[in-house]
C-alpha cells in the first residue's frame, strides 16, 4: 500500500490548524501524525491558555530558576512526569490570555503579587524554550531580571505590545537597552502607557538605530504637540517605518501641521491613523496638502478629529490630484453638507480610493444626493460607510438608483439613515439589478424591511 510523502501531511494538517478538535482527533492516529500535528497544536494556544489543564502542563515545564520565583508562595507543582514532548518550543505567540489563564488556574488563591510571580515565571520560561515564538505581550508587573535576561538572548521575537508605567520607569530603560540591541523586532506596541514629550525622544532616539521596525502603535500615550515635533523628525530620516498609529495623542492642530511636513519627506509610510487628536481644520488642512506631494501613503485615518467643512473640501481636492490613497476614514469630522459634496465631487475624479468612511458627518440632504451622483460615476470605490448622516427618503432613491449603475460598490452602510419606507423600498428593488455588492447595513433606517432576502439571496444584510 503506498503512503502519501511527509510534506502532504503537513500541508493537510495546516490547512486544519484552526480546527483544534479535528487535529487532536488525528494525533491519536499513529505516532507519525501526532509527530506532525502536536506542533501545529501548540503554535498558537491563545485562548486555550484559559484552561486550567494547560497551565499544569506549563508549571512542568519550568526549570529550578523558575520555580523559584514561586517558592515564596508556597505553590505546589504537579508530580507528573516529564511530558513527551516539549510544548512549549512550539508556541508562536503569547498572548493577553495568558493572565486570563493564570488567574482561572488560581481560584480563590488569586492574589496579584501571586497571579504575578506565575505569569512572570511562564514568559521567562516561553522565551528560553521556545525556538518559534513571534509575538509577546509583556507588561511591566512581570518585568523582572529573568525575564530580561531571556529576552535579551531572544533571536526569534518580532512583534511585542508593551504595557509599562511610563518613560519614567526602570523597566522601560532596561527595554531601551534591548530596543538596542535588538535586530528583529518588526512590530511594536506602546499602548496607554501615558508617556510625554521626553519619554518618546528617548524611545525615538533608539529606534533611529534599528533596521528592521516597520509598524509602531503608540495609542493613548498623550505625547501632545511637542511629542508630534519629535515623531516629524523621526519620519524625515527613518526608512523601514511603513505603519504608524497615534490615535488619542493630543496632538492638536500644531502636531498635526509638523507631521504633514513630515509626510511630504517621507517616503515609506503607507499607513498613518491619527484618530481622535483634535487636529481642527487647520491641521486637516496641513495633512490634505501633504496628499498632493506624498506618493506612498495609501491608507490615512483621522476619524473624530473636528476637522469641518473646510477640512472636508481640502481632502476633496487633494483626492482630485492624489493617486496613491486607497483609504480615507473622515468619521466624525463635522464636514456638513459642503464637506460632503466636495468629497462626493472628488469621487467623481478619483480614480484609486477604495475605502470611504463618512459616518456621522452630518452631511445632510445635498450631501446624500451628491454621493448618490457620485456613485453613479465613480468605478472603484468599493466600501463606503455613510451612517447617521441625516439622509432622508429623497436621498434613498437617489441612492437606489445609482446602485443600480454601480459595479464597484460591495459595501455600503446606511445605517442610522431616516430613509424611510420610500426610501427603504427603493433599495430593495435595486438590489434585484446590482451584482456587486456583498454587505448592506440598513440598520434603524426608519422602516423595516420584511422578506428582504427574496431580492438578493447573495448579500449579507444587516437591519
Amino acid at each position: 500500500m503506498k503512503t502519501l510523502p511527509l510534506e502532504c501531511y503537513y500541508i493537510i494538517f495546516n490547512n486544519l490548524h484552526h480546527d483544534h478538535k479535528s487535529l487532536f482527533s488525528c494525533a491519536l492516529v499513529n505516532r507519525q501524525w501526532c509527530r506532525i500535528i502536536i506542533p501545529i497544536l501548540w503554535s498558537e494556544p491563545e485562548h486555550y491558555f484559559k484552561d486550567q489543564r494547560l497551565i499544569s502542563i506549563l508549571l512542568l515545564t519550568l526549570n529550578t530558576e523558575e520555580k523559584a520565583l514561586l517558592i515564596p508562595f508556597k505553590i505546589i507543582f504537579p508530580n507528573n512526569p516529564k511530558p513527551l514532548f516539549e510544548y512549549t518550543s512550539y508556541i508562536t505567540s503569547v498572548s493577553s490570555h495568558l493572565s486570563e489563564g493564570v488567574k482561572n488556574w488560581l481560584g480563590y488563591k488569586n492574589e496579584r503579587e501571586l497571579k504575578y510571580a506565575v505569569e512572570s515565571s511562564f514568559v521567562a520560561m516561553f522565551l528560553r524554550t521556545s525556538k518559534n515564538l513571534k509575538h509577546l505581550n509583556l507588561n511591566e508587573v512581570i518585568c523582572n531580571q529573568i525575564v530580561f535576561e531571556n529576552l535579551y538572548k531572544n533571536t526569534t521575537v518580532t512583534s511585542m505590545n508593551l504595557h509599562i508605567g511610563g518613560f519614567k520607569s526602570k523597566v522601560m530603560d532596561i527595554l531601551v537597552k534591548f530596543f538596542n540591541k535588538n535586530f528583529t523586532l518588526a512590530a511594536l506596541n506602546l499602548t496607554s502607557n501615558q508617556h510625554n514629550y521626553e519619554g518618546v525622544k528617548i524611545l525615538l532616539k533608539t529606534l533611529n538605530k534599528n533596521t528592521v521596525l516597520n509598524s509602531l502603535d503608540l495609542y493613548n500615550n498623550m505625547i501632545g504637540t511637542e511629542g508630534g515635533k519629535e515623531l516629524a523628525k523621526f519620519l524625515c530620516k527613518n526608512t523601514t517605518l511603513t505603519s504608524l498609529s497615534l490615535v488619542s495623542n493630543n496632538l492638536r492642530s500644531e502636531g498635526g501641521k509638523v507631521l504633514a511636513d513630515a509626510l511630504c519627506n517621507n517616503t515609506t509610510l503607507t499607513s498613518l491613523n491619527l484618530g481622535w487628536n483634535n487636529l481642527g481644520s487647520e491641521g486637516g488642512k496641513a495633512l490634505a496638502d501633504s496628499l498632493y506631494k506624498n506618493t506612498t501613503l495609501t491608507s490615512l485615518n483621522l476619524y473624530w478629529n473636528n476637522l469641518g467643512p473646510e477640512g472636508g473640501k481640502a481632502f476633496a481636492d487633494a483626492l482630485c490630484k492624489n493617486t496613491t490613497l486607497t483609504s480615507l476614514n473622515l468619521l466624525s469630522n463635522n464636514l456638513g453638507s459642503e464637506g460632503g459634496k466636495a468629497l462626493a465631487n472628488a469621487l467623481c475624479k478619483n480614480s484609486t480610493l477604495t475605502f470611504l468612511d463618512l459616518g456621522w458627518n452630518k452631511i445632510g440632504s445635498e450631501g446624500g444626493k451628491a454621493l448618490a451622483g457620485a456613485l453613479c460615476m465613480n468605478t472603484t470605490l468599493s466600501s463606503l460607510d455613510i451612517s447617521d448622516n441625516d439622509i432622508g427618503s429623497k436621498e434613498g432613491k437617489a441612492l437606489a438608483v445609482a446602485l443600480c449603475m454601480n459595479t464597484s460598490l460591495t459595501t455600503l452602510n446606511l445605517s442610522f439613515n431616516n430613509l424611510e419606507s420610500e426610501g427603504g423600498k427603493a433599495l430593495a428593488e435595486a438590489l434585484l439589478k446590482n451584482t456587486t455588492l456583498a454587505y448592506l447595513n440598513i440598520r434603524s433606517i426608519g422602516v423595516k424591511l420584511l422578506n428582504l432576502k427574496l431580492y438578493s439571496q447573495n448579500i449579507e444584510i444587516v437591519q
